[in-house]
């Protein structure tokens, strides 16, 4: 993160950078690869001023808070500042999740990813044998897997048997 502090009407002190920088660290939470932010102090009458301009991501966000006190005025303007960039990545998770999962939320829940040129990579096989429909739900129920393939032991078709959410089972039979 880039930072620059500077006054109007006012020295900078070490002091005052110092305390600037500190607080600008509870930002790298939010910190994009390109961000600025650029502090203005100022004092107009009895007022002193902080003005913020953050440069993140593509999105400017800009701030001003007035107090009698400057530190307490970049307290504000802080606070303010991390309520508007902690809404704007909200936003763009939202629209993340609307759009479905992107590879990177699917690596980080652990979930199986298709690969782009549609191809097939992981081949498994199984035996499948005769069984009725009670003994295929008494087979799937003792087991952890969430469906199982077998072949109807009076019509020798294939079925898919699976758990539903409810606790029931559902059934795929082909036509």
């Amino acid at each position: 993160m880039n930072i620059k502090v500077t006054g109007k009407n006012i020295e900078i002190t070490d002091a005052i950078r110092g305390y600037i920088t500190d607080k600008a660290d509870r930002l790298e939470k939010f910190e994009g690869a390109n961000t600025e932010l650029t502090v203005v102090c100022k004092v107009e009458r009895e007022d002193q001023i902080a003005e913020m301009q953050l440069s993140h991501n593509g999105e400017f966000i800009k701030i001003e808070e007035k107090n009698d006190d400057l530190y307490a005025a970049i307290d504000l303007a802080f606070d303010r500042l991390e309520r508007q960039m902690r809404k704007s990545k909200e936003r763009v998770a939202d629209r993340i999740k609307a759009q479905g999962f992107d590879e990177k939320a699917a690596r980080r829940l652990n979930l199986p990813q298709v690969p782009k040129n549609g191809e097939v990579t992981i081949t498994r096989g199984y035996s499948m044998k005769p069984l009725t429909l009670e003994d295929a739900k008494l087979e799937l129920a003792g087991s952890s897997a969430m469906f199982l393939t077998y072949v109807d032991f009076d019509t020798k078709e294939i079925h898919v048997l699976y758990k539903r959410v409810d606790g029931d089972f559902g059934i795929v039979v082909p036509e």
